[in-house]
């Protein structure tokens, strides 16, 4: 016979199960993007949408195949972005961060189009060396801000159904557009493993990491980052701005498909 206490016990445990069974499938998803070509077709595919705005930031919640995402548009460099990482995280509190969006390929063997997806982040132009640190490390901070590993695997596994080319590695940023071999040549010298540049991703790195919350950022290649690097970026930011997306939206199907992954 069950008792009436045994069978609230079970009826406890049984919403805990519950309870458990659903964190491990809902998961919130926080994206960044610099630019509007780079955002316009996560917008184009969010369902039950609603905009909050704070500061100037436009923050869009709702659902990508299921999955709950905020998306909101940061503006180009560190301080947008670090401001935009913040707010989002301290407001929306996501259970990851993904940056998304273009960069330039300083990495042998990239093309226009591929997609690097980052295994760490770190800025190019901080240089605190007068006192000790690392090139690129910022006091107090690592000279890499290393991006979740299992997020990153989860993300490689569903760029397979891309077609597009893929690569993980270091993505490097800095307030600066890269442009030339000589700018290039004075990454790599701090940096040899570097595949991308842009001016985002370490910042949002950085505070993701002081919110104890995994990031990962993904890029697709608008440029080469060499003397034609301008031209092509304004040729090119829309399509790598698809890539990016398409990378991004493959993987929230992964995870709908296969929650306990």
């Amino acid at each position: 016979m069950v008792t009436v206490a045994q069978a609230q016990w079970k009826k406890v445990d049984t919403l805990i199960l519950q309870k458990k069974e659903r964190s491990d499938i809902l998961i919130k998803v926080g994206v960044i993007c610099a630019m509007e070509e780079e955002i316009r077709t996560l917008l184009a595919k969010q369902t039950q949408q609603h905009e909050t705005v704070i500061a100037s930031q436009h923050y869009f919640e709702g659902q990508i195949d299921g999955i709950d995402v905020i998306l909101v548009q940061s503006g180009i460099g560190k301080v947008q972005a670090a401001m935009t990482a913040a707010l989002l995280l301290g407001t929306f509190k996501p259970d990851v961060v993904i940056n998304t969006g273009s960069a330039g390929g300083i990495g042998q063997g990239l093309a226009i189009g591929d997609v690097v997806i980052s295994s760490g982040v770190a800025y190019h132009d901080v240089d605190a060396t007068a006192f000790g640190y690392l090139p690129g490390q910022l006091p107090q901070q690592p000279q890499i801000f290393e991006a979740d590993l299992d997020y990153v695997a989860k993300i490689q596994a569903a760029a397979s159904t891309t077609g597009l080319t893929s690569k993980v590695g270091l993505i490097v940023t800095g307030d600066k557009f890269v442009n030339g071999q000589d700018a290039i040549a004075a990454i790599l010298k701090i940096y040899p493993q570097a595949l991308a540049s842009e001016m985002e991703g370490a910042a949002i790195g950085q505070v993701a990491k002081e919110f104890h919350t995994p990031f990962v950022v993904i890029r697709a290649m608008s440029d080469v980052a060499d003397e034609q690097s301008g031209v092509d970026f304004d040729k090119f930011v829309i399509k790598a701005g698809e890539q990016s997306a398409a990378m991004l939206l493959s993987f929230f199907a992964h995870l709908q498909a296969s929650p306990q992954s």
